[in-house]
Formats: C-alpha cells, sequence, structure tokens
C-alpha cells in the first residue's frame, strides 16, 4: 500500500525537520510526520556490589599476629608494640571483624576467623557495597537498561495531548518486571549499561538486587516518520527521539508493516481518499539517481544519526 505524495500529514512541531529532510535527499518526501507519547517504566533499585580491597599495613601485620604469634596478642600489646594509639588498633581491628576476617574478645584478645586465613593468603578481602539505581524499561527499542540518576519525565502539559502509541497495538514487547528477574539475568544486564559496577574480570560483582520504590510511568515523546523513496517507489517507517533515530524501534514498525500486522491507515489517520493501492504511476519516479543525490544521503544519515 502506497500513500499518494500529494496527501501529507505533517505535525506542525514536526515542519521544519521533515523539510530539512527532503532538502538534504531529493529522492525521499515526508509523507508523515507524526508525534506520539510512550511510557517507559522506571524502577528504584538498591544493588549490592561486592569488590576486592588489597589489606593496608596494618591491617595485614594483625592478621599475621593473629596467625603467627603464640600465644596470640591482645589489641593493647599490639599498640604499645607498634607505639600506636590503642584505639587506632582497636578501630582496625573491627574492621577485619566486620570482613569476617578477625575475631575479637571482649578483653581485646584476637584470633584468626575462620575465612581470615585464606583473605590473609590472598592479601586482601571483598567488600560489599550499596549503591542505588534505576531501572528502566523500554517497550518500544525492547530495552532494559539501569542509570545511577532518574530519567527528567517531561511535563504532562507536553505528552497530555499525544496520541499513545501503546493505543495503536504496534507494541508486542512486555514490559520487564525486574522483581521477577534473577540475578545471573540482570548482572549481565548492569554490564551492558557501562555503569561500571558489575566488572567481573576486574572482580566487582552485582551479588544482590532489590526493589526499594514504587514503578514510575516516564512519558516520553517519539517522532514517527513515513518517508517515501522516489528511485525505490516505496514507503519507509522511521522512528525519531528529537533528532536520534531509533534503529530497532524503526525496524520493528517495518516489520510489522510488511507482516500487514500495522495499517499506514491507522498509523496516519488517513481517509480511503487519501490512499492509493500499488499504483505506482502516480508518484513520479525518476530512472536514475544522480550522484549528487547519493552524497547528500549519505550526508545527512550520518547527520541525523
Amino acid at each position: 500500500m502506497l500513500l499518494a505524495s500529494s496527501t501529507k500529514q505533517i505535525d506542525a512541531n514536526l515542519s521544519s525537520l521533515a523539510k530539512q529532510i527532503e532538502k538534504q535527499n531529493p529522492d525521499l518526501s515526508v509523507l508523515v510526520a507524526r508525534q506520539f507519547r510512550l511510557a517507559v517504566r522506571q524502577t528504584p533499585l538498591e544493588v549490592t556490589v561486592s569488590e576486592p580491597r588489597k589489606f593496608n599495613v596494618l591491617e595485614e601485620f594483625i592478621l599475621r599476629a593473629a596467625i603467627e604469634f603464640v600465644p596470640t596478642p591482645t589489641l593493647k600489646e599490639l599498640a604499645d608494640l607498634l607505639g600506636l594509639d590503642e584505639i587506632f588498633v582497636k578501630s582496625t581491628a573491627t574492621n577485619l571483624a566486620s570482613l569476617g576476617t578477625l575475631e575479637v574478645s571482649a578483653t581485646g584478645g584476637i584470633t584468626i576467623a575462620p575465612q581470615g586465613k585464606d583473605f590473609f593468603d590472598r592479601g586482601g578481602v571483598s567488600q560489599s557495597q550499596i549503591q542505588s539505581l534505576y531501572a528502566v524499561s523500554d517497550p518500544l527499542n525492547q530495552t532494559l537498561t539501569f542509570n545511577f540518576e532518574p530519567l527528567s519525565a517531561e511535563t504532562s502539559a507536553e505528552t497530555a495531548d499525544l496520541p499513545d502509541l501503546a493505543d495503536l497495538g504496534l507494541i508486542e514487547h512486555q514490559i520487564a518486571d525486574i522483581a521477577d528477574l534473577t540475578i545471573t539475568e540482570i548482572q549481565p544486564l548492569m554490564q551492558a549499561s557501562g555503569l561500571g559496577i558489575h566488572v567481573p574480570e576486574s572482580g566487582k560483582v552485582v551479588t544482590k538486587c532489590d526493589v526499594v520504590g514504587d514503578d514510575l510511568d516516564i512519558w516520553q515523546t517519539v517522532s514517527i516518520l513515513v518517508l517515501l523513496d522516489a528511485i525505490e517507489n516505496q514507503t519507509t517507517i522511521q522512528v525519531r527521539q528529537g533528532k536520534q533515530i531509533l534503529e530497532t524501534a524503526s525496524n520493528l514498525l517495518n516489520e510489522l508493516e510488511a507482516q500487514q500486522k500495522l495499517s499506514l491507515n491507522d498509523l496516519c489517520k488517513l481517509t480511503e481518499e487519501d490512499v492509493i493501492l500499488e499504483e505506482p504511476e502516480i508518484v513520479p519516479a525518476p530512472k536514475t539517481r544522480k550522484s549528487a543525490s547519493k552524497k547528500n544521503r549519505k550526508e545527512t544519515d550520518s547527520g541525523n544519526k
């Protein structure tokens, strides 16, 4: 099904973009340029990140004393031996105890913890920290990503009057519920997000992920364009956010249209008078594409991405 080139549905705030595309691509005509709103789901999380840490000199000495000294010294005896304030030595020993490497009695006596010898031999210990994150599930781009900062929601005034893209029934991808995923499913997604909190090769590993708040729908504006190529005499659907072309979303809608699961009539809000069925003679098409057109089109493709 082809759209007549005289039929154009261009939203006013996309008219400059449509003109720019046509100017830079003489063989292309923008038949439709409409804006929709689409909700992505944002979920607040807390993740536990475990990473290795080397012992400092005092920690290593205290552990060595607990392993090699017979009898094992008290913290006061260690402080006197090292010429340090007992409070400083006690604070360091308490931290080692919290890491599961040392045991400290009420009288200040020290003994190596069951796993302490292994940690001492490795020269370090794994420590954990809690990191706040936000999971963002995007049904159009079919992605689950993670951010340190929450998304900036567009105001209701900016999206309230826009049609909801989900109402067209185009989006088959279901928004993922992060609470249903296992940690082994979450880990590679966090690594792909490039946040640097799950880097197994350096020993930094996300070991736990908890949902700590309610899901929030963040409304975003997406633009859908229908482009007519006068040379090939066929239409292509393009999805954008601002000037960025969303390749996955564009491929999805073109595939749905090819499978006749997407009606351009519904997408473009056209009537029967606006649509022609396989009548290419109505759309003028030159036989050859000028070399200058090819150059312009390459520049546009790289410039608009």
